[in-house]
């Protein structure tokens, strides 16, 4: 399996076809990005027009006031926002694998096997959190941000690795960075297809999110199809350069 050829473009593609012709995949990030545009529009939104109308009647020591008395809410929505991408996103994964097997995803199969691997996803989210956090840094002076595009290349199969193999968050990562750059041809296209995917769906989203009914309609299309359209391609190009070939292989459900 290691030594075959792979038409990664062809892959690319071939995602765009099975999203459309099994649109529920989209309907689990869907909802998740509904749910957090709503936190962000209706909870961080909130704290920051707090801030900005103290800062207006008091000066700037009420606006810090308000942004000290938000920081708690903005805290609680940041942790749901990565409990609920996370969960969605590995249930995708999950149904993904059926529908790249040729099978109609079996949703309560993949809400399962989400539960079971939660704790590694999110022992693998923190771990690479503490890995971006020296990028995230040095962005402000333009250095991370080359940084930011090779870790999330690196980084690109652990969730796959997760939920598909059942492999730990640390031992995931140590799958993906293996995977991806043992074959770096064909994971190359697959970060390019992510990459332009998440592009067109952030900019979609910067041009609704200020319109309030139009914003989280379209958060709940675009950013659904965007995220499930990753989740295919992560899938795919993991189940297509570990070892075995996806249609041989089934899920591990505990």
């Amino acid at each position: 399996m290691i030594g075959q050829q792979i038409d990664a473009t062809r892959e690319l593609k071939a995602a765009v076809k099975i999203l459309f012709a099994r649109w529920t995949l989209a309907l689990p990030t869907a909802f998740s990005s509904l749910a957090i545009a709503g936190l962000v529009f209706f909870v961080i939104g909130a704290v920051v027009v707090s801030a900005l109308a103290a800062i207006l009647m008091g000066g700037r020591g009420a606006g810090l006031a308000a942004i000290s008395a938000g920081a708690s809410t903005v805290a609680f929505a940041f942790v749901a926002i990565v409990l609920i991408s996370t969960a969605a996103h590995a249930l995708v994964l999950a149904a993904a694998h059926d529908a790249w097997a040729g099978r109609d995803p079996d949703y309560g199969a993949a809400f399962r096997l989400t539960l079971a691997r939660f704790p590694a996803l999110l022992v693998a989210a923190f771990a690479t959190a503490m890995m971006y956090a020296i990028p995230v840094a040095l962005s402000f002076l333009l250095i991370g941000i080359p940084l930011l595009f090779v870790l999330g290349y690196f980084l690109m199969y652990v969730r796959a690795a997760i939920v598909i193999d059942g492999e730990d968050g640390l031992t995931a990562i140590a799958t993906s960075f293996r995977i991806a750059s043992s074959r770096s041809g064909p994971s190359l296209v697959a970060f390019g297809g992510i990459i332009a995917a998440f592009i067109v769906g952030r900019m979609v989203d910067a041009v609704t999110i200020h319109l309030p009914v139009i914003g989280l309609f379209t958060a709940f299309f675009v950013g659904g199809a965007t995220a499930a359209y990753i989740a295919l391609v992560e899938v795919r190009f993991y189940e297509l350069l570990r070892r075995e070939p996806v249609t041989e292989t089934a899920l591990r459900i505990p």
